[in-house]
């Protein structure tokens, strides 16, 4: 299933269509850390039309599951961003500056594609965006105690007597013991 929507049907008047997009990208983009779980997400898009520019403003929804990153345990996530996006006539991104001043810097803008004249593609966008909205540390809660570092005991669970403030092996352990003098 793909996000693409017929220009010659836009006007000036704001249309909402309602897609899904599949999760298969999931496996391939995101392998090792996230995994889809659901098949598909929920794609509503708000499409304005003025001549040869599409201005659009889309929501994606989409479940994900992880492991927390402090107590390895499974977490599923919600995603829900919006993002707005605007589409151009063919060639005018490579003409902006020779032909108008108001066009000029379109193509440095990540916000500004150009469209094929008939249609606009939204799925690379819609992944690229909810990447973007996954956390870079997923926790199962933002109190989570995680693995205890000695014994590896989840400690929201059980409680260990493993004394932490123990003098590491580390070969970084006597740094910690230097005091500065100030003179």
């Amino acid at each position: 299933m793909t996000v693409s929507i017929p220009i010659a049907g836009l006007n000036a008047t704001p249309q909402t269509r309602e897609a899904s997009l599949t999760t298969a990208w999931c496996a391939e983009r995101l392998t090792g850390v996230y995994e889809a779980a659901a098949p598909n997400m929920t794609i509503v898009v708000q499409a304005t039309r003025y001549a040869e520019v599409v201005e659009t403003h889309v929501r994606v929804q989409g479940k994900f599951r992880c492991a927390c990153s402090r107590c390895a345990e499974p977490v599923d996530l919600t995603v829900d961003t919006e993002f707005d996006h605007h589409f151009v006539g063919p060639g005018q991104l490579d003409a902006g500056s020779d032909v108008d001043e108001d066009l000029a810097g379109l193509d440095d803008d990540p916000d500004v594609s150009e469209h094929d004249g008939t249609r606009i593609e939204l799925d690379d966008l819609c992944v690229e965006h909810t990447i973007l909205a996954l956390p870079d540390v997923p926790l199962c809660d933002e109190a989570c105690k995680g693995l205890c570092p000695r014994c590896g005991i989840n400690r929201n669970v059980e409680s260990c007597t493993c004394d932490l403030q123990e003098e590491r092996s580390s070969p970084w352990a006597k740094l910690a013991q230097l005091r500065v003098q100030k003179d």
